[in-house]
């Protein structure tokens, strides 16, 4: 038996990733990568991780990314970490998801989806009509 201690997920436009840390029964910790692909009839994939090696991956994986082209040819838009704090830092300023939405030429789904993960409760940023308001609509309907 397993028994998840942490996940963080991932959404891209054609796959979903989950990342969860993994304690098994005999105390060992481990990494598992589930990735599921939208719009398909495949099941998911899993990628389990010894903690071991995970320095090495990481590394490998770092320099790959140093070898790829700074803009790619596909238009897949990929929101970094630092944007992902600038969109935090403004949602808990105030700045509806909408908004943000405009900002970062992203869709609001994905804003909301990023805002969960960073475990920000989701409310909605609709100033409550003033009190005295409601009070003169109902002296209006009085008089008449």
């Amino acid at each position: 038996m397993k028994t998840i201690l942490e996940t963080t997920q991932l959404e891209f436009d054609k796959s979903d990733f989950l990342i969860d840390l993994v304690e098994h029964d005999n105390g060992q910790l481990y990494i598992e990568i589930l990735q599921t692909i939208i719009n398909t009839n495949k099941r998911a994939e899993t990628i389990k991780i010894n903690p071991s090696v995970l320095l090495d991956i990481i590394n490998v994986l770092q320099k790959y990314q140093a070898k790829l082209p700074i803009e790619s040819k596909l238009d897949i838009k990929y929101i970094t970490e630092i944007d992902q704090k600038k969109i935090q830092q403004n949602y808990l300023k105030g700045v509806s998801i909408k908004n943000l939405a405009m900002l970062s030429d992203q869709k609001p789904e994905l804003i909301e989806m990023i805002l969960r993960n960073k475990g920000i409760e989701i409310i909605e940023n609709i100033l409550p009509k003033p009190k005295f308001w409601r009070n003169y609509k109902n002296r209006k309907r009085k008089w008449k």
